[in-house]
């Protein structure tokens, strides 16, 4: 569905399209989508004012409890999700149906700090400013499973990572999914069997970072949705066992100017970046473990994050190096790929605050020291002190403070949305600290 610049141009392409009912969508701060379905008499009024949430929507954790600091109790009132006509997508699954992803707005239509595609905006202006542009694109991973009714999970492939066998286990779901996001206008690279039974990774094409973002959202949402189809469960939880393999969220970021032509490569340094690219990835290591806060912001994250895991646990970049936080591409593709990332991240937040570390990498003409060597993972500690590595956040409690220590990153997300998704995420974390496991009780019930 192409794109309609106003609210009457986005009420007509719905009417051409014989749309019957609109999803208007929104991600709250844990990245999840929320929304309504609006029915065709109601589109104009949509279209032009919005409809209703209440704020107290964003003061809950991922299991919908909050804490008694929210900043956003009962009586905090209302935002309104005003659709983005460049986000407008026809819905395949269901009939006559549409999506919109939405801006959160004042009462008014005034611009809200509270929302986070407007945080993302304002690094992707700020960058503007300078005669530069960003092209981002994510790789999310995931799992298909089967529940029995005891509960138990399945996963919907038993063959080897990348093998054919497990791509034929997968195909009919996989290709699903890759007719509806293209029906919907959402570019992808490739979908693939990973490396563990059922693991899946989608590759989005690379684009400006608001469609990037929108098209995560998108994607999630449907690869959910025609999993339930099948029969399936998919998760893109960062460590479903110990004994598979973790999900991440891989973003990969190329800087251009402001038509579109890259500005990241360049020649005479090790790691194959321009001046530009240095100092932008130099401000993604500066403020790298509040970037792992912002992109890992769960105890389940770092059960993910080990070391030697494939997963990176080292502030480090390395060239064609699976183990470093950046990765830059071999050869000729000289862009930064940022691998701590997962699902249970609000993308938009995640975008906003790396390109708000690279942006202060610029400003301030940072200098990119030599990338790292050998598998990070399998280094001793010698080693890695020789080459100036430091170990990323090994807790989710100790990335929350390096995000809130951090004013660079925490300028990104906000002031409205920076101190209550600590307190929503802290929340969190406190109870799962105080909630007992079953290992618990294996291992010490009779102690």
């Amino acid at each position: 569905m192409t794109a309609d610049r106003t609210p009457e141009e986005l009420v007509a392409r719905l009417e051409r399209d014989g749309v019957e009912h609109l999803w208007v969508v929104y991600t709250d701060y844990n990245g999840r989508t929320q929304g309504k379905s609006v029915p065709r008499p109601r589109f104009a009024g949509t279209a032009a004012k919005g409809i209703t949430f209440a704020q107290a929507n964003l003061g809950h954790s991922l299991v919908d409890h909050a804490p008694v600091d929210t900043g956003f109790a009962a009586d905090s009132g209302d935002f309104f999700a005003v659709p983005d006509p460049d986000a407008l997508n026809p819905y395949p699954l269901m009939a006559d149906t549409a999506r919109v992803i939405c801006w959160m707005r004042a009462e008014g239509g005034d611009s809200w700090d509270g929302c986070p595609r407007t945080m993302l905006q304002r690094q992707v202006d700020a960058y503007a400013a300078r005669g530069l542009g960003v092209q981002a694109a994510f790789e999310p991973e995931g799992y298909f499973f089967r529940f029995d009714e005891a509960g138990a999970a399945s996963p919907l492939s038993d063959r080897n990572m990348f093998s054919i066998a497990a791509l034929d286990q997968q195909a009919e779901v996989l290709h699903a999914i890759s007719d509806t996001l293209e029906a919907m206008g959402v570019a992808i690279e490739q979908v693939a069997a990973e490396w563990a039974p059922g693991q899946f990774e989608v590759n989005l094409k690379h684009d400006v970072p608001m469609r990037a973002a929108d098209n995560l959202v998108t994607t999630k949402d449907v690869v959910r949705a025609i999993a339930r189809r099948h029969g399936l469960v998919a998760t893109f939880m960062p460590k479903f066992s110990e004994a598979m393999g973790g999900c991440g969220l891989h973003v990969h970021l190329s800087l251009t100017d402001l038509d579109g032509a890259s500005v990241s490569e360049g020649d005479g340094h090790p790691s194959g970046l321009s001046v530009l690219g240095q100092a932008f990835l130099a401000g993604i290591l500066a403020h790298g473990r509040a970037l792992v806060g912002v992109g890992s912001p769960t105890a389940n994250s770092y059960k993910r994050l080990q070391p030697g895991s494939w997963a990176p646990a080292h502030a480090a970049y390395a060239v064609a190096n699976r183990s470093s936080l950046v990765r830059i591409p071999g050869g000729r593709r000289r862009r930064v790929e940022f691998r701590s990332g997962d699902n249970l991240s609000n993308p938009y937040l995640f975008l906003a605050a790396l390109l708000a570390a690279g942006l202060d990498g610029i400003e301030r003409d940072l200098p990119l020291g030599a990338p790292a060597e050998g598998d990070l993972g399998m280094l001793d500690a010698a080693e890695l002190a020789r080459q100036g590595v430091v170990m990323l956040p090994r807790r989710a409690n100790e990335a929350l403070d390096a995000v809130e220590a951090d004013p660079v990153v925490m300028a990104s997300l906000g002031p409205v949305i920076g101190p209550e998704w600590l307190r929503v995420k802290r929340f969190e974390l406190a109870e799962y600290e105080t909630t007992v496991s079953a290992w618990e009780r294996d291992a010490y019930l009779r102690g």
